[in-house]
């Protein structure tokens, strides 16, 4: 059997080359990651662990069982220096059994988080879902994460340790639901910045670490079905599925055909004749509706591991997992309603919504290690299909119509993340560290088709085809974004005063580049008038095309439906890391980033932006340890939000769903952001902590997704704005607590934990009000976009010897903005709701 785990020092970094040992065994060093495995016999032992400059800690009582966990990280002490040979014993009840309560409350900064073993109690499928357990976020439209009520364009991602691209081409964002909770090891969320990481956040930074190298061979295979129960068994509609819907790809039915040229006007210069010919060899069968039964939702995963160990010290390890998950989603009646300011409803619509969902990922990380070195390649892949299938019907009261409608909106996107890490520590005890990283993001909407048909309101008159606008039509469009960087740093410990410090340099590189394009066809007024009525599946008949029916296809591309956009980003750093006495502790120093940026539309190739822009951006963490079980922090930085390339492209989409488009703003500016955090944190027992902290952010130009003046009452249109200024302040509670206090020592209450964060948030933007002249004239202020009043996470979890895993875990967010109005249309708000999750599971 094995006992293997992490060997960490009280700053959270790994103590390479430490010697573990159980008595009369043979010892082992740590490898860089300061990781140890032990090949022991079951039984229980005595762990002795001891390394150059650091207290001698033995751990008693370690079991090691075949049905147990085997892991054990241990936490190393400093040496003092005026004591002589000083050996610390802990039991391993004592000693930490939750790396992660450990990792926060050593870290540099502030952080909330979620480890492997508690995201396995819960029954979400993908990151985005986990997130909203975090303390202070919360997810919006299922992927989009909030941190501190700040929407996403404020908040950063990264993948291990690789920045990641926004993954949507409306909004700075990363799209979470593409990466499977199976094989995620930890997240991280740092809500105050430190020197080594990346700048360009304000709510959080979001740390994903998916699993790496293991300490012990397993195959493991699992199978999960769930159900939602207004949709298993129910009839579920779409339009024709192609055969390789369920593999995550369109098989090409939904392709524009191979004729069409996509040249921005080429077709509109075509000669009518050929235009005919085209406009016939589209796929027509498209619109044919289809039913089916929704069954269970599915779920399969396969984690195969490997690790090999030589007699020299050197081992090689592989992590291989697959995830598959298939589902079919009814929501029979939603309501879509829009009022006038006098609470009039100008919209009155109810849609029913059948959303087909196939996600499969792969993820390989392979590793080779010796000594002090290790080297990583770490891959991850995703592929997501949505097809989401709308049919609405209601009356639209400022156009005094009865509408009928049906859309088709595919979404496919594909993920590839790829890292390659080196580690060394040299014998003067610096540490390098580096990584080159490769990203490829890329998002296709393949043929979306919406039809729309109306009458006049409460008419007996048929239905007809409203064939103007952004009524009817199809969409293409595809976004290929690539991104490539890397990041050095070296770690260089000191001493003064006789105690150890130390200082961090580093730097980097990471440029991107983006290719988008957008084609949007719709039809002309036909000849023949009959036409208008014809049914829904048998309209667009190819035959209906030529000189007796709607002639040809139109194309109503604009020269901004395709652009290009570069960036590069630059920067160094310097941080110290400080110990003044025994019980406070300075993490500080200062970052510097070049930033440059250049959109152009395709079409024209004119420049719309060109940006170049530096940073100088200081940050301090303090953190006070009056004993071992007690913090207090404080935090102060200075960080930004640079305007991602959909924000400032001119491109205009019309959301169907939301009966809304959105618009860049090639005028916009970067915001600049300065924090302020304190915070207490208690740890009465290993696993356990209870914390309470107060932030303050202030906001120079922030931006803000807000209606502009080009909107219709029916027909809104919002664009990213920048406001003057904004304030953001608030309070968070989170703790983690054993309920062994109510029952008898070692009794089942002390395997059973209430865990929960809430968060209490106030903003305010300021918005300057100008007369026709652009004077200004007054100022108002309102809530942030996306901000929430409260949030609130609350659980049980119990974990049991016997492998009984029991979870019940509740979610709620306060009524957040949505949608920013202006002084025509008012604001749009999203009404909270009440999440329950409860899941038991059990380990063979």
């Amino acid at each position: 059997m094995k006992l293997s785990g992490k060997i960490l020092n009280q700053r959270n970094q790994p103590v390479a080359g430490a010697t573990v040992s159980a008595k009369g065994q043979r010892s082992v060093p740590a490898n860089a990651d300061g990781e140890y495995v032990l090949q022991l016999a079951e039984g229980r032992y005595t762990i002795t662990v001891s390394a150059v400059g650091y207290q001698t800690k033995e751990v008693t009582e370690v079991d090691v069982k075949a049905n147990l966990d085997n892991t054990l990280d241990i936490l190393l002490e400093e040496k003092k220096s005026e004591l002589g040979e000083v050996v610390v014993t802990s039991s391993r009840r004592q000693e930490s059994t939750n790396t992660l309560l450990t990792f926060q409350k050593n870290n540099t900064a502030m952080t909330s988080g979620l480890a492997a073993d508690f995201i396995k109690r819960t029954p979400d499928k993908n990151t985005g879902e986990v997130l909203r357990r975090v303390s202070g976020a919360s997810i919006q439209d299922n992927k989009f994460v909030v941190v501190r009520g700040l929407s996403d364009r404020y908040n950063a991602a990264m993948i291990n340790g690789a920045t990641l691209p926004s993954s949507e081409p409306d909004k700075k964002a990363f799209s979470f639901d593409v990466i499977p909770s199976q094989l995620i090891d930890n997240i991280i969320i740092n809500k105050t910045a430190t020197p080594e990481l990346t700048g360009e956040f304000a709510g959080g930074l979001v740390q994903v670490a998916t699993k790496d190298i293991p300490v012990k061979n397993l195959l493991n295979v699992g199978v999960s079905l769930g159900f939602n129960t207004q949709s298993i068994g129910k009839e579920f509609v779409s339009n024709r599925r192609s055969a390789t819907d369920w593999l995550g790809f369109d098989d090409g039915q939904r392709s524009l055909p191979a004729s069409y040229p996509t040249k921005y006007l080429a077709y509109n210069r075509l000669p009518v004749a050929d235009r005919y010919a085209i406009s016939q060899q589209f796929n027509d069968n498209v619109y044919d509706e289809v039913t089916s039964k929704a069954g269970p939702i599915q779920q399969y995963n396969l984690t195969w591991a490997n690790a090999t160990r030589s007699k020299n010290g050197a081992a090689f390890g592989s992590v291989v997992g697959l995830t598959y998950r298939q589902s079919k989603l009814l929501y029979p009646t939603v309501d879509r309603q829009i009022f006038d300011f006098d609470g009039s409803t100008l919209l009155d619509y109810v849609d029913a919504q059948n959303k087909y969902s196939t996600t499969w990922g792969g993820l390989a990380n392979l590793a080779y290690s010796k000594g002090k070195t290790k080297i990583a390649f770490k891959n991850l892949f995703n592929q997501l299909f949505e097809d989401n299938y709308y049919r609405r019907n209601g009356v639209n009261i400022d156009n005094l119509q009865d509408v009928q409608m049906r859309s088709s909106v595919v979404n496919q996107r594909s993920l590839y993340s790829s890292q390659i890490e080196l580690t060394h520590q040299f014998k003067n005890k610096f540490k390098f560290s580096g990584n080159i990283n490769y990203a490829f993001n890329k998002k296709d909407q393949p043929d979306l088709r919406v039809q729309t048909y109306a009458k006049p309101a409460g008419s007996n008159q048929p239905y007809s085809l409203n064939n103007r606008g952004n009524n009817t039509n199809r969409f293409w469009s595809d976004l290929k974004d690539q991104s490539a960087g890397y990041q050095v740093k070296l770690e260089m410990p000191f001493n003064l005063n006789a105690v150890k410090q130390v200082v961090s340099v580093g730097g980097g590189s990471f440029a991107r580049i983006r290719q988008f394009q957008a084609t949007i066809l719709g039809v002309n007024d036909p000849s023949n008038a009959s036409l208008y009525f014809e049914q829904y599946n048998n309209v667009f008949n190819s035959n209906n095309f030529g000189p007796n029916g709607f002639m040809y296809i139109t194309d109503l591309q604009n020269v901004n439906d395709k652009y290009f956009g570069a960036s590069a980003l630059s920067n160094a750093y310097v941080m110290f890391d400080n110990k003044i006495g025994e019980k406070l502790r300075l993490v500080w120093g200062a970052r510097g980033e070049y930033f440059e940026q250049v959109v152009e539309t395709n079409a024209t190739k004119s420049v719309e932006v060109q940006t170049e822009k530096f940073d100088f951006l200081p940050s301090a963490n303090i953190t006070f340890t009056p004993n071992r079980k007690t913090n207090l922090r404080v935090a102060a930085s200075r960080t930004v939000a640079r305007p991602e390339f959909r924000e400032v492209a001119p491109f205009a989409f019309f959301d169907f769903e939301e009966i809304a488009s959105t618009v860049g703003n090639p005028e916009l500016k970067r915001s600049s952001i300065i924090n302020t955090d304190v915070r207490y944190e208690w740890y009465p027992k290993n696993g356990e902590m209870i914390s309470v902290g107060a932030f303050l952010k202030s906001f120079d130009a922030p931006i803000e997704l807000r209606l502009n003046s080009a909107s219709a009452p029916t027909r809104r249109q919002y664009q990213y704005q920048n406001a003057e200024s904004a304030i953001l302040y608030g309070a968070e509670f989170e703790f983690r607590k054993s309920l062994g206090f109510l029952g008898k020592e070692g009794g089942w209450m002390e395997k059973l934990y209430f865990n929960g964060n809430a968060s209490l948030l106030f903003s305010e933007v300021t918005l300057q009000i100008q007369d026709a002249s652009g004077v200004k004239t007054g100022a108002f202020n309102r809530p942030l976009q996306g901000q929430s009043p409260y949030l609130i996470n609350a659980g049980f979890q119990y974990d049991g010897d016997n492998g009984l895993n029991l979870s019940l875990l509740y979610n709620v967010i306060g009524q957040r903005l949505r949608f920013v109005g202006n002084d025509n249309y008012g604001d749009v708000y999203e009404k909270p709701r009440n999440l329950l999750d409860f899941q038991i599971s059990k380990r063979s």
